[in-house]
């Protein structure tokens, strides 16, 4: 698999003006990922406890700040992670594990079962402070995770995996209602 290019700054929009810094990490408004242009929906910070546990960045080709959309259409979308504190490779997949239990669609097929035991699998090494995570979505693909760049295994396949994934974020019963908030706030794109 071909890996991803570095987020570039798309330099025919006004991206300075557009691009949102949010815990001193910054975020460009527009992204070229997989010969794909997509744009900053938003970014927002994690909080847990009155403690900074990471800062989310969500992309898709359409830009749209309406939640069905993000977690519906059938397009490319990025979403990263940045770590803003050390997180056990245990706990993050008992915390991934939660959310997919309550995001899971009752008739869940036995594939989509599967590859959220793979996903939960892939979390093997602590997450420190500044660990990247990305979560790459690609029609016909699927969804592709890297950790500090590192492929963790092949793509989940399939539209199913995906729609769980951001509907985690994004959903009416979001686990980071907070997040979804921020995120929400920051969109510029259409409604």
């Amino acid at each position: 698999m071909r890996s991803w290019p570095v987020i570039a700054l798309v330099v025919a929009l006004p991206a300075a003006a557009l691009a949102l810094t949010v815990e001193g990490l910054a975020y460009p408004a527009a992204s070229t990922i997989e010969g794909k242009e997509l744009k900053l929906v938003g970014a927002g910070l994690r909080e847990k406890w009155f403690v900074d546990v990471y800062v989310l960045a969500a992309y898709s080709e359409a830009g749209t700040c309406e939640t069905a959309s993000l977690i519906k259409t059938d397009e490319t979308k990025y979403m990263r992670l940045d770590m803003l504190r050390d997180v056990s490779a245990e706990k993050m997949a008992s915390t991934i594990g939660g959310s997919f239990d309550e995001h899971m669609p009752a008739n869940a097929s036995p594939e989509l079962k599967q590859q959220r035991q793979t996903f939960e699998g892939y979390f093997k090494e602590e997450l420190k402070k500044g660990t990247e995570l990305e979560f790459l979505y690609q029609p016909g693909v699927g969804v592709s995770i890297k950790q500090h760049g590192k492929l963790l295994g092949p793509p989940l396949a399939g539209k199913a995996f995906q729609e769980v994934l951001w509907d985690i974020y994004f959903g009416e019963e979001t686990c980071c209602s907070g997040l979804k908030k921020q995120i929400l706030e920051t969109c510029r794109g259409p409604k």
